[in-house]
């Protein structure tokens, strides 16, 4: 085994290794040609031959992980440290056995004292708490906690970012709770948020999974239906308010409006007027409101 001397101090890589083991990082060592040298912790994406005596060291990420595209990415990292001297950091999403985890890989290159690189070290963290948090907190601040659908935060960044991105032409329906108003004087707020939230479940039910549904504020709701013509989109709607909605005996409603996007150059507000428009209109005849 190779062994160096530090002052009257001998240690080797055994022993590194055996102190290391400890940490709640995975720690290893690389040498030039991506081979480890050593690895505190064998976790369990690695492929192995099961035996006891079996060992990470000489082998290359591309022998030793079930994951190939991960072992890839690990591999080509190597090539660039150890060709740049340039560090990196970057998380991985491993998934095996049915189980989603997290590794967050840390890896700097290592100098000699001529400052020649002669190896790689690196760390590698399990981070799936803290991702699934993160997503849970991202999730959160997209979601209206009522319906369960995106709020309006989320449909402004999906109108800015997503929409122009689109498959074209893009159904745009704008959905309105029928009487809210009279029906929180008469029958109380809880009941108008149930109304609010049952019509979120009927529109979830009729519109088709690639429909983007949010709830736009207070009794509003935005769906956007990406490839989608307006003869389509009143089929949805004509659906969806066919269902109707039964709270404690008490029959409710909503109208709906339609308009269509045809491409990234049209403004989006434009239609969502003329959606809400004809949404309405169509309420106007329908409770005989002058």
């Amino acid at each position: 085994m190779k062994k160096s001397r530090k002052g009257n101090f001998i240690y080797d890589v055994d022993f590194i290794e055996h102190i290391l083991k400890d940490l709640p990082s995975n720690i290893f060592f690389k040498d030039t040609e991506c081979r480890y040298v050593f690895c505190t912790q064998y976790w369990r994406h690695l492929k192995t031959d099961e035996t006891d005596d079996w060992t990470i060291r000489g082998k290359t990420d591309l022998e030793v992980r079930v994951d190939k595209e991960n072992a890839r990415k690990a591999y080509e990292e190597d090539k660039k440290i150890l060709k740049t001297g340039q560090g990196t950091e970057y998380v991985i999403e491993v998934n095996q056995d049915g189980i989603t985890e997290y590794l967050e890989i840390i890896k700097r290159a290592v100098r000699d004292k001529n400052d020649k690189i002669i190896g790689i070290v690196g760390l590698i963290n399990d981070v799936t708490d803290k991702v699934f948090m993160e997503m849970e907190i991202k999730k959160m601040a997209n979601t209206d906690m009522l319906t369960g659908l995106g709020n309006r935060d989320s449909m402004v960044r999906w109108m800015s970012e997503v929409l122009p991105f689109e498959q074209f032409p893009v159904g745009i329906v704008i959905t309105d709770c029928d009487r809210l108003k009279e029906i929180n004087d008469t029958y109380g707020h809880i009941t108008g948020d149930e109304f609010i939230k049952k019509t979120g479940t009927v529109l979830k039910e009729s519109f088709p999974e690639k429909a983007k549904i949010f709830r736009s504020g207070g009794d509003e709701f935005l769906i956007a239906i990406p490839g989608t013509e307006l003869d389509e989109c009143l089929e949805y709607m004509d659906k969806a308010e066919k269902k109707g909605i039964d709270i404690n005996g008490c029959n409710m409603s909503f109208s709906s409006g339609a308009s269509i996007i045809r491409s990234p150059e049209e403004d989006i507000k434009k239609v969502m007027h003329q959606a809400d428009s004809l949404m309405y209109m169509k309420k106007k005849k329908k409770h005989k409101i002058f």
